[in-house]
Parts: structure tokens; sequence; C-alpha cells
């Protein structure tokens, strides 16, 4: 049970089920997003734990040093 009494499978069915979305909303959430971005907040690196990319299509990476 929620902290709100509901079973998981009533939330989950929740979660997956059709809400209509304002149109308005998902622009201004977009637009925030894309203003984010361009401002440099998202500027971090992806860890390479995080790149859950198969390793062929990974950046090449050194596999030893040339001396």
């Amino acid at each position: 049970m929620g902290e709100n009494g509901t079973s998981l499978d009533v939330l989950l069915a929740f979660a997956v089920r059709g809400v209509p979305v304002d149109p308005a909303a998902e622009g201004r959430a977009v637009a925030a997003y894309r203003a984010a971005r361009e401002g440099g907040a998202h500027g971090a690196r992806t860890r390479r734990r995080d790149d859950w990319r198969p390793r062929e299509q990974r950046r090449p990476g050194r596999d030893f040093k040339e001396s």
C-alpha cells in the first residue's frame, strides 16, 4: 500500500494510462529545458558507468599507451 492507501497495481495503472496533457504546459516545459540546455546548465560530461550503450557504439578509448 502507498502512503495514501492505494495499492501498487492501482498506482501503476494510473501511471500507464493515457492522461490528457495541457499543450501550453508542455510547451513551457520544453522551452525551459531548451533554455537551460543552451545556457550551459547541462554541460556535465557523461560518466562511463552511466553510458548504457553497447560497447561498439561508445566513443573509442585508448587501450594502451604508446611510448
